[in-house]
């Protein structure tokens, strides 16, 4: 369903179908009190709550159509730039998880950062991890873990690259310890503690630490897909990230 009484102007200057340079990935999951981690327990996506996560997110400047759902486990990755303004919100009781390009870090800026934190003020007794990762010569990363016993972890790098280029505030053993995460979970998922912060498994760590407090399993889910006009803040850094050579 098309809003047509909101307005189309765009922060874009450059065509829909300017192609994506890029291949990432990037998403936000909130996890609220009480969730199990059996997906039998999960009711069913609940597409009025993803509009209005959706509209209240830091990225998002204005919801523009809503695109009706598409199952939770398809590829979200966009090839043009009009890909680049679609979101993804699956609400699903106590789990909202948010597939949005505009989490992309730029210029200094870490969206998977700001945003965690600002649900963290909304949500304080909830679970938030995110993460956002961009394919160059080489993977760039960040990611965000906020469990709400207060534990924090921030990391964000070049695989690979010195360690002093690296932001990372928060320790994985604290993580681990405030999730439950025991020693055989860690070694199964490839997960070495004392790793150099540049070879960590960052990623392998998110998704340790959501596995504990949700399903991971998204099989038979839908969730809703929005055409949405970014803030302008976002979309510059879209611009320049994902469309730029």
């Amino acid at each position: 369903m098309t809003d047509s009484a909101l307005p189309e102007t765009s922060f874009w200057d450059v065509p829909p179908d300017t192609d994506v340079v890029r291949y990432g990935e990037y998403g936000l999951t909130l996890v609220r009190p009480g969730t199990g981690t059996d997906p039998a327990g999960l009711p069913a996506h609940d597409p009025a709550a993803a509009r209005r996560f959706a509209a209240s997110f830091g990225t998002i400047d204005t919801v523009l159509e809503d695109l009706g759902t598409v199952p939770a486990t398809a590829d979200a990755s966009a090839g043009t730039r009009a890909d680049l303004e679609r979101v993804r919100v699956g609400c699903w009781g106590g789990v909202t998880e948010i597939t949005d390009p505009g989490l992309v870090h730029c210029n200094g800026s870490y969206p998977v950062e700001e945003e965690a934190e600002s649900l963290a003020k909304r949500f304080p007794n909830a679970v938030i991890i995110a993460s956002c990762t961009i394919d160059y010569h080489m993977a760039y990363g960040a990611w965000k873990i906020i469990h709400p016993d207060g534990t924090r972890l921030f990391a964000a790098g070049w695989h690979g690259e010195d360690v002093d280029h690296w932001d990372i505030e928060g320790s994985p053993a604290d993580v681990a310890a405030a999730f439950g995460i025991t020693a055989p979970e860690l070694s199964d998922a490839g997960i070495d503690l004392h790793a150099a912060v540049n070879v960590f498994s960052w990623g392998s760590l998110c998704r340790l630490a959501l596995r504990k407090v949700a399903p991971l399993d998204h099989t038979g889910r839908t969730e809703s897909l929005f055409r949405v006009r970014h803030t302008e803040d976002a979309t510059g850094n879209m611009a320049e990230i994902w469309l730029e050579e």
